[in-house]
């Protein structure tokens, strides 16, 4: 059994609760299961009221079951999807007063069944997260979740959520409408008998917002708009807008038909398949385990740098109740860390990550210093200095004889050999790189690095501490460049190439915009500063002379002072948001290029660099590769990453899975 059916007085209880699992969520059996406790309810006549809730730590119900939704064949999927919406039609046509009591994760069909509930409350808890995240997986809500929620809060709200598949927490989610209020964990039951005395629901009429004239606008809007962010290559995002625009013009069956239709064609897509492989791999990444004892939570840190990365690597932390000593040399350079960490709590507040009290705790558990604390009780030094080999040695040299020997010591490091460092400290098994993404808030990829004397130990820490933070670490080992930046390299080199060769930026860049990467080559070496992409990449040519060198353009640039974005020029003019190709660099004269030629140069230089780290044992399968490139670049997740690229197009004429 995964549901019980209890009665309280006037006022029943469906209880979630999956029987040898930590999760609640939809299969075929479930939605039997509810169909026929739904058909109990309307027998009794003394019943007033129906409290939906689980009995889950931190689940309410995770939607559907993914693996099944992801091999289903056509008449399995749409028997699925038909029971799902009977069953939902059901629960929204009781005669008695229906609420959601919400606590977890109530996403996808989760979320579907509560919008089929005359009301919907949920606790304040952080495990709480409330959205349909369906798109995100190439497919749409289609057990009623395109149809009821723009009839809820309008489809002027509902599009954007549906189209980003956000994931809100409860306060947002009540602001943004989804929920009707919020109470403390512990009242929840209480709070949700507060609603039971209510009336069944009557929707609002959204007549200005849903008379055809607006509806046409929304959609052309939200069309012009998607297509400018995604060139059109994410098919559900456009069947969304059909569908939740049909919506509210339709019948409810004819919507529920839509949904129906859009999700049978969509899930057959190949988006649809590398998507949800890669919600596999992030699920993957989040349940990663090496086999021994379990490793201890550490939880007192500290980071050696305030520049970019060591101040965003201490924002993250401290918001993640982590204890951090944040050192830099001098005064100025701390100053400027603490102030980047101030401005990002308080852009976080604005956006309603955190609430003021949140983030005035985050802020008190950072402890800045320009001082050669005793650093004894930290269980955890990252060091997030500049990146230079001598440099970091010296530190780890000192580092060595300040911490315990327990101590875990971590780089920031994005390309250097960390191996180098182990003969300047004792204990090198504790050596490991954890490696973040800028910008650190953003980017949920970690590298973790493990050298040849990296103990088993100290990797499962490092694991577990990624895991622990909230990001998703992809264990790698130790070569210049590591994975990501050794895959990326080569083809931002070779974009800078091209650009001298004679293609205009913007050919280059669109190019593989169209490709579906988020950003182009030459504006994202902009954005990282070509000082920088040229450190990277010399780290990476010496270590790789033979296939990986450096165009002469960027010992030119940056002898202009030309850095990118930092100096407000470089392939592009930078100027308050506004970005131009730059007129004081000209390409070179040779014969311009198609965009799917500049896409095959590129995007084999990927692939080709994919497979020798394969080849070379870096990562420990195709799969991981390919999932650092989309987490950690936003290489095209609809292509899979530049392994399941090559396979599925055999631009190296052979198959890596």
């Amino acid at each position: 059994m995964n549901l019980l059916l209890e009665t309280h007085g006037s006022i029943a209880h469906l209880i979630f609760d999956r029987k040898d699992s930590s999760a609640n969520i939809f299969d075929k059996d479930t939605l039997v299961e509810l169909n026929q406790l739904l058909d109990a309810i309307p027998k009794s006549s003394t019943l007033t009221a129906l409290i939906v809730y689980s009995k889950k730590a931190n689940i309410f119900i995770a939607g559907a079951d993914l693996k099944t939704l992801s091999t289903a064949k056509k008449d399995d999927l749409n028997e699925l999807i038909t029971l799902g919406q009977s069953v939902f039609n059901k629960l929204e046509n009781l005669h008695i007063t229906t609420i959601a009591a919400i606590h977890g994760a109530c996403v996808g069909g989760g979320y579907e069944l509560a919008l089929a509930c005359d009301y919907r409350v949920a606790s304040d808890d952080a495990a709480t997260r409330i959205g349909l995240p369906e798109t995100q997986l190439g497919i749409l809500p289609a057990w009623g979740g395109s149809t009821r929620l723009p009839a809820l809060i309008g489809l002027s709200k509902a599009l954007p959520l549906v189209l980003s598949g956000k994931i809100l927490k409860a306060k947002a989610a009540k602001h943004k409408g989804l929920i009707d209020d919020i109470c403390p964990k512990e009242h929840l039951l209480e709070f949700a008998e507060s609603f039971t005395n209510r009336p069944k629901r009557q929707l609002p009429v959204h007549l200005l917002e849903h008379n055809p004239l607006t509806v046409a606008l929304i959609r052309k809007q939200a069309s012009d708009s998607l297509y400018k962010k995604t060139r059109g290559l994410y098919p559900a995002l456009n069947k969304s807008i059909d569908v939740l625009c049909d919506s509210v013009r339709v019948s409810l069956n004819e919507s529920l038909q839509n949904e129906k239709n859009a999700i049978q064609e969509l899930s057959t897509s190949s988006e649809a398949k590398q998507l949800m492989r890669l919600f596999f791999a992030s699920e993957k990444a989040k349940k990663l385990k090496l086999d021994g004892p379990q490793p201890p939570t550490l939880t007192q840190c500290a980071v050696i740098g305030s520049g970019v990365m060591g101040s965003g690597i201490s924002y993250w932390l401290a918001t993640r109740k982590r204890s951090v000593i944040l050192k830099d040399i001098n005064d100025d350079a701390l100053a400027a860390g603490m102030k980047n960490i101030e401005k990002t709590l308080h852009t976080s507040e604005k956006k309603r990550i955190l609430t003021a009290t949140q983030s005035r705790a985050a802020l008190d558990r950072i402890t800045p210093t320009t001082h050669a604390l005793p650093l004894l009780d930290r269980e955890i030094v990252i060091e997030a200095a500049t990146e230079n080999l001598a440099l970091k040695k010296k530190i780890f040299e000192q580092l060595s004889e300040l911490m315990s020997p327990d101590t875990i010591l971590a780089t920031n490091t994005s390309a250097l050999p960390i191996s180098e460092l182990s003969d300047h400290i004792s204990h090198p098994e504790r050596l490991v790189g954890i490696h973040f993404f800028n910008p650190v808030p953003m980017m949920k990829l970690v590298e973790v690095v493990n050298t040849p004397k990296t103990s088993k130990q100290t990797l499962a820490a490092a694991i577990l501490f990624v895991q622990q933070i909230g990001k998703l670490p992809v264990v790698v080992q130790d070569s210049p460049g590591f994975v990501v930046n050794r895959i990326l390299v080569p083809y931002l080199i070779r974009a800078a190439q091209l650009f001298a060769d004679g293609i205009a930026p913007e050919q280059i860049d669109n190019a593989m915009l169209n490709f579906g990467m988020p950003m182009g080559p030459l504006r994202l070496l902009d954005e990282v500063g070509l000082d920088v992409a040229h450190h990277v990449a010399q780290t990476l040519s010496h270590a790789f002379p033979d296939h990986i060198t450096i165009p002469t353009l960027f010992d030119e640039l940056l002898e202009q002072g030309v850095l990118g974005k930092k100096s407000g020029e470089g392939f592009y003019i930078h100027n308050q948001g506004a970005t131009q190709p730059n007129p004081n660099i000209q390409p070179g004269s040779s014969p311009s290029l198609s965009s799917q030629e500049i896409q095959d140069q590129l995007v084999i230089l990927m692939s080709r660099e994919a497979a020798r780290c394969l080849d070379e044992n870096i990562a420990e399968s195709a799969a991981d590769i390919d999932f650092a490139m989309v987490m950690g670049t936003g290489y095209a997740p609809f292509r899979g990453g530049p392994l399941r690229h090559a396979t599925d197009t055999q631009i190296l004429d052979r198959n890596f899975y």
